[in-house]
């Protein structure tokens, strides 16, 4: 027992017991100071007076710190098979870790942390541990646990490096993800901060690195309004002026470069920039023009951008020679400027020989008397309207139109399917009017009959009423047909009902005690095929209910709003024989499809909609009749009505004089719950 006679003495007591604690967590505290990356700079190590160490551990250390780390390894290892309650042992697991990931042994490195973690739950390095965990589940690609450590080391940790490289590597998480906006928010933090000269400046690569990879067009534009000013706006103004360097687009570079400018006068990349735009210009006042008109910001946004890959895939796949005497001057029919103004002001450039777009039906319409006055060519990928191009000799589109749908799906049915009389049952919407009013005509010029037409309202779901006005039979129809029948006992009848389109047929074999429950029933419509030209949400619950009323012995018709894979979802089981169109099918058979869809998907990463395929046709056929002589606007518009059997991958195409497009559309079938090409 100790006594403590005076506080002299107490204190005296207290003090040695003070140095004694220091002198054992030392080490500790030592190994605590950042160890991941450090090896270059370990010393030799020295054994501290009054320590006693194992002796395998002693040769793993000096090993270690001599830079031999994989020789080191061994003796870790012995160590820690012969001294089971080592007072080293933390160490040692921690030494192997940091030797495996220094050797880019990630899971090796996670299995040893893990074992110190499990010995020694709390470690006075823990931290460390946590954050070097978190760099190998990056590393192996566990990126959700190396999240969680990243922000557990954030949170807890007192050394400030550490905070700042796991605010890094969340970063990195966040870019892979996409995220960007979350990344630059991260590494706008770790650039700012001034302790850390290297963690500052792989803040800043890696800024570059992912501003000049990943970011596209649109996210760049929502990017730059939140950070269009300090760090990263010179960045992202700079991959700005690269896209718009790629796509030729003057207008933008130039609008582009004065905000730059504006921003930051004494940039180093200032003085080149305005050597680059003076080049751009002199080698634009030697090319042939193309304008080009899309929403690229707004509600269309996505729709423009679209339309915008499909055009710029069929300019990056001219030859060079020829992609160099050709221009694209892109503009955004979604800004302040209205139609009218933003194509005047390409044709006021005798450079410019035609324009694609815009895509609305009514911007045509706006834009028909300026192409007449300045017999300018404008050629829309999109507009469908009827009757559209009548409005000027220098309208023209490459669109599937309803007539062009109509006219193929009758001449398909009629001729191939041999199918001869028709019911119309449609939306009263101005394309499904459209549609009603194109196939009677068409089925009519080919021959065949239209014995039934009805309609259906957007907000409808239930189609009885259509359904028994076209030639269905409701259940208590044939209840009281049936049993009259029987009560007459006679043959068959034509039960006619002037009313309706279909006549009953009982088979009277099939009766047993002259119960009706055992009498099969059918229906001998007087049609051979409904067109349904509706969108696929709504022929997915027409289709079942012509089923429930025992119509479903006809072959059914559709347009392209049936091309979803959603229709299949809803109507599968029921879409027994049926046919629509559509203008681009992804999965088709032909080459021209099969090398579109790969380039782009190539060069986009994602699948071409419709809208990509047209524009890509359209661009196609300017961009073709211009390398061919067509220099001036006269000599366009001669060429694009000579157009004769292009192969688009929207189909084999014409243009008329009327400036309309005829084409060789696809005809689609659903067999075996997928859509398939069948011509």
């Amino acid at each position: 027992m100790i006594i403590l006679s005076s506080p002299k003495c107490f204190k005296k007591y207290i003090t040695v017991i003070l140095i004694f604690i220091c002198y054992l967590i030392y080490p500790f505290q030592s190994e605590a100071q950042s160890e991941y990356s450090d090896f270059s700079s370990q010393k030799k190590y020295e054994i501290p007076r009054k320590e006693v160490y194992a002796k395998p551990f002693i040769e793993a250390e000096n090993l270690f710190h001599s830079g031999e780390f994989m020789a080191a390894k061994p003796f870790y290892h012995t160590y820690l098979e012969k001294f089971k309650k080592g007072k080293r042992r933390s160490k040692a697991f921690f030494r192997l870790g940091l030797i495996d990931q220094n050797a880019k042994s990630f899971s090796t490195a996670l299995r040893f942390y893990k074992m110190l973690l499990n010995d020694h739950p709390n470690a006075f390095f823990i931290n460390e541990i946590k954050f070097n965990m978190a760099v190998c589940n990056f590393e192996i690609g566990n990126f959700d646990a190396a999240e969680e450590l990243f922000n557990t080391v954030i949170r807890k940790s007192l050394d400030k490096k550490k905070k700042w490289k796991a605010l890094y590597f969340l970063s990195r998480l966040d870019a892979m993800r996409f995220g960007f906006d979350k990344a630059i928010s991260k590494l706008k933090k770790v650039y700012a901060q001034l302790d850390d000269r290297e963690m500052s400046e792989q803040a800043f690569k890696f800024t570059v690195e992912m501003i000049d990879g990943d970011i596209g067009e649109r996210v760049l534009s929502n990017l730059l309004k939140k950070y269009g000013k300090g760090f990263p706006a010179d960045l992202l103004l700079l991959k700005k002026l690269s896209l718009y360097r790629e796509k030729r687009d003057i207008g933008g570079y130039k609008s582009v470069l004065e905000k730059f400018l504006y921003q930051f006068p004494e940039h180093q990349e200032a003085e080149g920039l305005e050597m680059e735009m003076q080049a751009m210009q002199a080698e634009n006042d030697s090319q042939i023009n193309v304008g080009v008109i899309l929403p690229l910001t707004g509600k269309l946004a996505a729709t423009g951008q679209k339309v915008l890959q499909g055009i710029q895939l069929a300019y990056n796949l001219l030859p060079e020679g020829s992609r160099d005497k050709i221009f694209l001057n892109v503009q955004n029919s979604s800004g302040s400027i209205g139609i009218e103004e933003i194509l005047k002001n390409l044709a006021r450039n005798p450079k410019t020989v035609g324009v694609i777009g815009p895509l609305l039906s009514d911007e045509i319409k706006q834009s028909a008397d300026i192409a007449g006055l300045f017999k300018l060519s404008v050629f829309s990928p999109t507009a469908s309207s009827a009757d559209l191009v009548e409005t000027s000799p220098y309208i023209f589109r490459n669109a599937l139109t309803r007539k062009i749908q109509a006219r193929f799906l009758a001449e398909y049915s009629i001729n191939t399917l041999k199918l001869r009389r028709f019911v119309i049952l449609y939306p009263l919407e101005s394309f499904g009017e459209e549609l009603k009013d194109e196939f009677l005509k068409a089925v009519e010029s080919f021959g065949g009959e239209i014995v039934g037409v009805s309609s259906y309202e957007r907000s409808q779901n239930d189609f009885k009423n259509q359904i028994l006005a076209l030639g269905g039979l409701a259940d208590d129809d044939l209840d009281r047909i049936t049993r009259k029948q029987m009560l007459e006992n006679k043959e068959q009848k034509d039960f006619s009902d002037p009313t309706l389109l279909s006549r009953p047929r009982v088979d009277m074999e099939h009766r047993f005690n002259d119960k009706i429950e055992n009498l099969k029933v059918s229906l001998e419509l007087g049609y051979d095929a409904m067109f349904i030209p509706g969108v696929y949400d709504k022929v997915g619950l027409i289709v079942p209910q012509l089923a429930f009323y025992n119509v479903d012995e006809i072959t059914l018709l559709g347009a392209n709003g049936w091309n979803s894979p959603k229709l299949i979802k809803m109507a599968g089981k029921h879409l027994k024989s049926n046919y629509f169109v559509d203008g681009f099918y992804l999965d088709s058979r032909q080459d021209e499809v099969k090398s579109f869809v790969e380039q782009f998907q190539n060069d986009y990463g994602e699948a071409p909609s419709h809208l990509s395929a047209q524009a890509y046709d359209a661009a196609g056929i300017i961009f073709k009749n211009i390398i061919s002589g067509a220099d001036n606007r006269l000599k366009l518009r001669n060429s694009l009505i000579m157009v004769n059997n292009y192969p688009g991958v929207t189909g084999k195409t014409d243009l008329l004089e009327s400036g309309d497009s005829e084409k060789n559309i696809f005809a689609l079938t659903v067999k075996k719950k997928k859509i398939v090409e069948e011509n």
